[in-house]
């Protein structure tokens, strides 16, 4: 029996319980998904934010599947009525959305689901749009040849080095953080160096009497391959990011040069004259299994992989002048993209692979021009009397 002690413990309990049936009765919970509207695919760690007609506020961020809830379990859900939502999540566009908000019974409440009112709003987010690529080139219009940077558009055309030697073949990271390029500046000999993608922090990355140059950065961003004639003919090499472990991948009596690495790192495309023409040659990164893609008569050189590694465009004399030709990642499909009396050379793809940046003297000197990557709509980009070449995008 109870006693008269324990009764006011045992009406505590009971108002207890009470209370936690009729949380049940009429508690509310909004949930939803959060999505990304391209894909689908869930967006984990967006912010959902709400105020309702009553003025409350409230937020909370997505899990690991995209799913958010605003529930009384918690704290506070949004009144019926309207509701101003606010979304967002890193990389993607904010979102504002008034929704009219309704809750409806749960069918599936239970002590272990304790909502006993529910409303599902789901969201999608758009993906930021990123920047057009810019294209970074060498001029000529100062003097000397010095690197440049500019819009897919040609505009915002910016000097990024100044010095009185030659700045030259300049190739963005992977990350398109850094740049880097050969240089004549110190004692005469070329010789790689890296800079930010503004032009600051300029750094010698390697230091030998012989001339190294035509920089390519590996895909993952932590190697560089690059030519040297510390041998005594100029040969592949390849070095870490920063300038260490510099290692020679190609030995022969040829001349070797413009190596481009394959959007998956498995590969570097080259120019060669070993078998006593300009080719283009391919390798295993290593410098194993090195394969003749281009055979021809003409002069074949300065190979460029299309972004998803399918493809190489290249410059070619086979025609009598220089065009731009692109070919299957086999050799096979050689095909004229430029089709123009001036010599055109030097292609470089866009990075979401399109279009295709080329230097060409059609129009008196050298100058960058685009074109899709069918060899249509081949426009302009620089216009100045001196030569401005060797763009890469």
């Amino acid at each position: 029996m109870l006693n008269g002690r324990n009764r006011p413990r045992y009406r505590l309990v009971i108002l207890i319980a009470l209370s936690a049936v009729l949380a049940f009765l009429f508690s509310g919970c909004l949930w939803g998904l959060v999505t990304d509207a391209d894909t689908n695919d869930p967006i984990a760690g967006a912010t959902v934010s709400y105020t309702d007609s009553n003025g409350h506020t409230d937020s909370t961020t997505t899990d690991a599947h995209g799913l958010y809830s605003f529930d009384q379990a918690d704290g506070p859900y949004p009144a019926s009525g309207p509701v101003a939502f606010e979304i967002s999540a890193p990389g993607y566009d904010p979102k504002t959305n008034t929704r009219l908000v309704g809750y409806n019974e749960n069918p599936n409440a239970s002590f272990a689901n304790p909502s006993s009112f529910w409303e599902v709003q789901n969201f999608t987010l758009q993906p930021t749009a990123a920047e057009p690529a810019q294209i970074v080139f060498s001029s000529h219009r100062d003097g000397n040849y010095e690197i440049y940077v500019m819009d897919a558009d040609g505009s915002g055309q910016t000097r990024l080095t100044n010095n009185l030697g030659n700045d030259d073949f300049a190739t963005w990271s992977p990350d398109r953080s850094q740049i880097a390029f050969h240089s004549n500046r110190d004692a005469g000999n070329y010789e790689i160096y890296v800079m930010d993608a503004d032009g600051s922090g300029q750094t010698r990355l390697t230091t030998n009497p012989a001339a190294d140059g035509q920089p390519a950065w590996s895909p993952d961003g932590s190697k560089i391959a690059f030519l040297s004639n510390r041998d005594g003919d100029y040969e592949i090499f390849v070095m870490n990011a920063d300038g260490t472990g510099q290692t020679q991948i190609t030995n022969n009596a040829a001349q070797e040069s413009f190596p481009a690495w394959s959007p998956d790192g498995s590969k570097i495309a080259f120019t060669t004259d070993r078998d006593g023409n300009l080719e283009v040659y391919v390798m295993n990164a290593n410098g194993s299994g090195q394969t003749n893609l281009t055979g021809s008569a003409g002069e074949d050189s300065l190979p460029s992989w299309s972004p998803d590694g399918s493809e190489i465009a290249f410059t070619t004399g086979r025609d009598g002048n220089s065009e731009i030709y692109v070919m299957d990642d086999n050799g096979n499909g050689q095909t004229n993209l430029t089709n123009d009396p001036a010599h055109d050379r030097h292609s470089s793809w866009s990075p979401d692979g399109p279009q295709i940046a080329f230097q060409s003297d059609r129009d008196g000197n050298n100058e960058i021009y685009v074109m899709d990557d069918n060899g249509s709509d081949q426009t302009r980009l620089t216009n100045n009397g001196a030569a401005d070449y060797a763009a890469d995008w």
